[in-house]
């Protein structure tokens, strides 16, 4: 029979090390529950925390989104929206302006993830361009 793997895991100071966050910001942001390590959470003084890659993805995201000066706290109310459907977050695409975070539900559509999903229209000028000389040379 073979041996079950057990799944490629993480330490706090290599979360930390690939991210760019500190292992004080990783603690925290586990305490409060933003991000958490997936495959064992700490159990007491001295136990490890341990990371999956996909923890690994939404903390680069995290700290992208921090980056560009979206408060910590729009980031949190944007990572519980996302976290409410029924994809993993690092299979969206996300956006932000510094003010809100929008993610591509599917092509020409993004999704305001701090409006309760309200959903802003994504339109390509250049598409729209091309779309109206066609037209017009068919007029010709």
């Amino acid at each position: 029979m073979p041996r079950r793997r057990r799944p490629v895991s993480f330490r706090i100071s290599e979360v930390a090390h690939v991210t760019g966050a500190s292992p004080s910001q990783l603690t925290y942001w586990d305490e409060t529950g933003l991000v958490s390590p997936s495959i064992r959470k700490a159990s007491g003084k001295g136990s490890r925390r341990l990371y999956s890659v996909e923890d690994i993805f939404e903390i680069k995201i995290l700290m992208k989104l921090l980056g560009c000066s979206v408060p910590l706290q729009r980031i949190r109310s944007s990572f519980r929206f996302i976290r409410g459907q029924s994809r993993a977050l690092s299979s969206f695409v996300v956006f932000t302006d510094g003010k809100t975070v929008y993610f591509y539900e599917d092509y020409g559509v993004l999704v305001d993830t701090l409006k309760e999903g309200q959903t802003v229209l994504r339109v390509a000028v250049q598409d729209l361009i091309s779309e109206v000389q066609a037209k017009l040379d068919d007029t010709k």
